[in-house]
């Protein structure tokens, strides 16, 4: 097979993907953005973060990302909590509420049924294939910090260890032998 066609079928399954993700998401949350959904699964995902860290995780401006933090605040999902020192006090540190975190649940839940069944119609041994292939790809492009968050800003951390985007980052970020 050539590589444009690898590459124009490897595009096209990202496409089916994102849209099945998309619905789950829809009928897990009817009407919310897909920035809010993200930034839940992303709060959930790696704790607590500064709306800074948020925004870059999001691909959002700070304004953009300061009315998210409003809306998931609005909705009972998310609270927001002012640095304790001088140095610390402009930045703000958003949490999950135990309710934000039941709808991470509900969305995570729906992401997953909906990615299955895309897969059901492989075999277990290509399965077995196609999650080497794409451990492959994330480890290549997974050794910097800031993939880590966005990569796996709408993973299933629960499911996916150990986290392929993870462990190339410790790999890169770790001192060898020689060093």
């Amino acid at each position: 097979m050539s590589l444009q066609r690898a590459v124009n079928l490897y595009g096209a399954c990202a496409l089916v993907a994102d849209d099945a993700v998309r619905r789950a998401w829809q009928s897990a949350l009817p009407g919310k953005s897909d920035s809010l959904v993200s930034a839940l699964v992303a709060l959930a995902t790696f704790g607590d973060l500064f709306v800074d860290e948020l925004s870059r995780t999001l691909f959002l401006s700070h304004s953009g990302t300061t009315r998210l933090v409003n809306r998931l605040q609005e909705a009972g999902w998310a609270t927001r909590q002012a640095g304790d020192d001088d140095a610390d006090r402009r930045r703000v540190l958003v949490s999950l509420t135990p309710e934000g975190q039941q709808v991470v649940g509900d969305v995570l839940t729906a992401r997953q049924k909906a990615l299955a069944e895309l897969l059901e119609p492989l075999s277990p041994e290509q399965r077995e294939q196609l999650s080497g292939i794409l451990e492959t790809i994330l480890h290549v492009h997974g050794s910097d910090g800031r993939s880590l968050h966005t990569t796996c800003r709408m993973c299933d951390h629960r499911v996916c260890v150990p986290c392929p985007t993870l462990e190339a980052h410790r790999a890169a970020t770790t001192p060898g032998p020689e060093d």
